[in-house]
């Protein structure tokens, strides 16, 4: 009895072979020798398609199998459903047969041949259907990643920033299982790297709004992780500079490497300054001066770090980024002491992005910072106070978002107001105006502490 199962089980599991085997033999002859869409059966196409959509709607796979078997074997481009349905059959039948290893492999087999159907019948689906056959892939490697990784990194080139969340997480945790078995090198990992991020960041870019967002923000984690893993500095730089070296005018490995090390944080280090310098005299832009801000503010190297500030300013065409980045350069000139030139320009980088209190804080600091340099005796020291939180108050009139640090600051100042008899000899009533001197020079009202 023992051997008659076993004989039986043998030859069911052959025969199922078989016959997913000869589904592909049926399907290409009957695309070559009947090219019409429901093949040279209609009746029977039809009968098929109705019958495995019904169950398959129901999720009863198991019943569904037969007529898909059918429609894909005789009209296989009848619908897009048949190859659209048929990974979701076929995984169930995996599934299923899980502990059955030459089923499996025949139900894998099919599953990869239902994909380069799809590429024959609808050549616009290829740059998704390699995709979803790369996971698969990848999904049921075992060892050897090839096959999985060179499939995604063809769906990558094919469907750019289209390409799915999960591919992109994948195909770099392959890349990173084929530099383990020394099957590609460093470098080609950090090219990938910037491709998968320049995808990412395009689709992360439409906002948290955007239903795919949360996916190309996990791919973003599954990515960063494993290249935190070879990321290191100097193993990158001794990597990139002899080809910086070799080629120092190619502005498409400049701007690589630029942007790769100013992801890292890199750019205190002496290679970024001198391939971002190279850039820059090549293509100037507001974002390559930016950058070199970054690196020579790092460094300490004040001077160059405010000449490149001055000049992303100027290059500068957003106005929220022009903004941005005037408040910092108002900052450096603050730090200078040219405090006039530092109020005017926190003041146009406030014209150029309403709403905005921060500027205002920053001016109302330096005024709070000099007061006392701005007046000759108690009382006229402390008009500047009276022009600091003239300005915490406006900032807190016009952004919502530092209304409390404006408030705050804005109460600091009642501390140091001065005493009626500080202003007895000046004559000055509460509420009276003045004018601040010194540098500040703007007109405020009077108060006094209690």
């Amino acid at each position: 009895m023992m051997r008659q199962n076993s004989f039986t089980r043998t030859n069911i599991t052959m025969l199922a072979l078989v016959q997913l085997l000869l589904i592909a033999s049926f399907s290409g002859n009957a695309q070559n020798e009947d090219p019409t869409k429901f093949g040279d059966n209609p009746d029977k196409c039809r009968e098929c398609i109705s019958l495995y959509r019904e169950y398959y709607r129901q999720k009863n796979y198991d019943d569904a199998m037969m007529g898909w078997r059918c429609a894909f074997a005789i009209c296989p481009g009848a619908t897009k459903n048949i190859v659209i349905n048929g990974p979701t059959l076929i995984e169930h039948m995996i599934k299923k047969n899980e502990t059955d290893a030459v089923l499996k492999k025949a139900y894998i087999d099919t599953l990869m041949m239902i994909y380069d159907k799809r590429i024959e019948l609808y050549p616009e689906d290829k740059a998704a259907a390699l995709g979803r056959k790369g996971m698969e892939q990848y999904d049921y490697a075992t060892e050897d990643y090839t096959d999985a990784y060179n499939t995604m990194k063809q769906a990558l080139e094919l469907g750019g920033n289209e390409t799915e969340a999960g591919v992109l997480a994948k195909l770099y945790t392959a890349g990173m299982k084929q530099l383990v078995a020394k099957k590609v090198e460093m470098d080609e990992l950090y090219d990938l790297y910037d491709k998968i991020s320049a995808v990412v960041d395009a689709n992360m870019a439409k906002g948290a709004e955007d239903k795919s967002y949360k996916y190309y923000e996990q791919a973003k984690g599954v990515v960063d992780q494993n290249f935190e893993r070879i990321a290191q500095e100097e193993q990158y730089i001794g990597l990139m500079k002899p080809k910086v070296e070799a080629a120092p005018t190619d502005a498409a490995l400049l701007e690589k490497v630029s942007t790769m090390m100013v992801k890292r944080k890199w750019t205190s280090n002496p290679f970024y300054l001198e391939t971002s310098e190279k850039l820059h005299k090549l293509n100037p832009s507001a974002t390559s001066a930016y950058n070199l801000y970054e690196g020579h503010a790092k460094k300490g190297n004040d001077s160059e770090a405010k000449k490149f500030l001055e000049e992303s300013v100027k290059l500068e065409t957003n106005p929220t980024e022009k903004a941005d980045r005037m408040l910092k350069l108002a900052k450096v000139y603050g730090a200078e002491k040219s405090f006039a030139k530092a109020r005017s320009t926190a003041q146009e980088a406030a014209s150029l992005r309403g709403g905005w209190g921060e500027p205002f804080i920053y001016i109302g600091d330096l005024y709070l910072s000099t007061s006392t340099s701005c007046g000759d005796d108690a009382c006229s020291q402390k008009y500047g106070i009276w022009a600091a939180e003239d300005m915490f108050n406006k900032a807190k009139s016009v952004d919502s978002s530092v209304a409390s640090e404006a408030a705050q600051k804005a109460a600091s100042c009642r501390k140091y107001y001065p005493t009626k008899k500080d202003c007895f000899f000046l004559n000055i009533q509460d509420g009276q105006a003045v004018t601040v001197g010194g540098w500040i020079g703007v007109e405020t009202n009077a108060r006094f502490a209690e």
